[in-house]
């Protein structure tokens, strides 16, 4: 069994790391005299240490190290990992935001205004964090698949959001989804919309609804918003379009 210091130095660790780790319940010394009270450690403890390490070291969290434990290494691993992406979706969706910024003067943002006469959409339902919608929207594309549906257009209607919490509804026009399962509705009145095509997929939502907000000559009225897919049979990419109630 080695000290403290000399197990800190051969994992990469300082002592008061380990020590923190000690009194969180992470890793405990395999002896402690009982007349000094200097720590030590076996090969144990050594290899658990070096484990927390290299999942710190990736981002992960001390909370989840301790709920799933640091011999959970792969688990813990790929959880991060799914973590990275999702950050890393995010802030390409700042990036586009950023471009869309700093580009808006020299290339006008694509809008129409349309009259609708209204429509019911039926689909899967979020209630809950902003990040379970795409979940939803797999589960649509699956049943889509299994029924052999033809969709050209789908839609993805916020119906109130606070903070990051959604109620979201995620479907196609209700003629299309007789035989879906556990469906929930929305129908979209009768109005007039300003309609905007997003530039750069996805991640260029967040900054088109910015920019439809700051336009200055429309007012919006109290209604719901909604993201339109446009996606015709034989097309390689989807069209998107926010559609926002104005006067």
């Amino acid at each position: 069994m080695l000290s403290i210091g000399k197990t800190a130095y051969l994992v990469g660790l300082t002592t008061k790391a380990i020590k923190h780790y000690e009194e969180i319940g992470l890793v405990r010394p395999a002896y402690v005299s009982p007349e000094s009270g200097y720590r030590f450690y076996s090969q144990k403890e050594q290899q658990q240490l070096i484990r927390i390490r290299t999942l710190r070291n990736f981002g992960v969290s001390l909370s989840d190290i301790l709920l799933e434990g640091d011999e959970q290494m792969e688990s813990l691993l790929l959880k991060r990992k799914k973590e990275i992406a999702d950050e890393i979706e995010e802030l390409n969706g700042k990036m586009e935001g950023i471009d869309q910024l700093l580009n808006e003067g020299e290339k006008k943002m694509e809008t129409r205004i349309v009259e609708s006469e209204g429509f019911t959409v039926k689909g899967y339902e979020v209630k809950g964090p902003v990040s379970a919608i795409p979940a939803e929207w797999d589960r649509l594309n699956k049943v889509i698949h299994e029924e052999e549906v033809i969709a050209e257009e789908s839609f993805g209607v916020c119906l109130s959001m606070e903070n990051e919490m959604i109620h979201y509804i995620a479907g196609l026009k209700e003629d299309l989804t007789g035989s879906f399962p556990d469906t929930k509705e929305v129908t979209i009145p009768a109005g007039k919309f300003i309609v905007a095509k997003v530039e750069g997929g996805i991640p260029g939502i967040p900054a088109t609804y910015d920019a439809i907000i700051q336009m200055e000559d429309i007012q919006l009225r109290d209604c719901f918003d909604f993201e339109r897919y446009v996606h015709p049979v034989g097309a390689t990419e989807d069209i998107i379009e926010i559609w926002m109630p104005i006067e």
